[in-house]
This record gives structure tokens, C-alpha cells and sequence, in this order.
């Protein structure tokens, strides 16, 4: 099995848990998609910022932090709506799978 594809990785358990739906909202939604081609990129170029390149361990390293971030001001998605929290995950499953780091 290649790096990046086995269940404990937190890429593929986001994009499992979390990911499916959204992403195939926004496929019937041209701004929820703009929204998330946005979101990608800021992501990327946030990793990309200091010279460190988008990788599986950057961009979970980078999940990790907005996760606990996301904790720490006690963000709870309501499930109704995509809010920011909500497309920058979104965002990093997209980023997760475009870059194959998961299926």
C-alpha cells in the first residue's frame, strides 16, 4: 500500500469523515468552488510560505495546527452551512486528494 493510503492517517480519515460530502456539494455549486479554490491556495501558500513544500506530512502538519486552533476557540460546525472553518477543511481534503496523497 502506498505512503499516504492507510486509515490512520489523519488525510484520509478527514477526507472520510468529513470530506465526501462536501466536496460533492460543491461540485453542484460554482461558489462554494471558488470558495474552495481559494481556501486550497491559501492553504498551500501558507506551507509554501517558508520554503517548505505541500507534502502529506506538511499538509497534516498544517491539519493539526488549524484543527487545534479550531479547538481552542471552540468552533463547532452546525452541519447547516459551510462556514470558513468548514471550507478550509474542505480545502485541505481537496489539496489531500489532488495531490494524492490519499484516494
Amino acid at each position: 500500500m502506498r505512503r499516504g493510503f492507510f486509515v490512520e492517517c489523519p488525510l484520509a480519515r478527514l477526507s472520510f469523515d468529513f470530506g465526501q460530502f462536501g466536496l460533492l456539494a460543491a461540485r453542484e455549486d460554482p461558489g462554494v468552488t471558488a470558495e474552495l479554490d481559494q481556501h486550497a491556495a491559501a492553504v498551500r501558500d501558507s506551507i509554501e510560505r517558508d520554503g517548505t513544500r505541500l507534502t502529506r506530512s506538511s499538509l497534516t502538519h498544517y491539519l493539526h495546527g488549524f484543527v487545534d486552533g479550531c479547538r481552542e476557540r471552540g468552533w463547532d460546525s452546525d452541519g447547516v452551512d459551510y462556514d470558513w472553518e468548514t471550507l478550509r477543511l474542505l480545502a485541505i481534503c481537496r489539496l489531500a486528494k489532488e495531490y494524492g496523497f490519499i484516494r
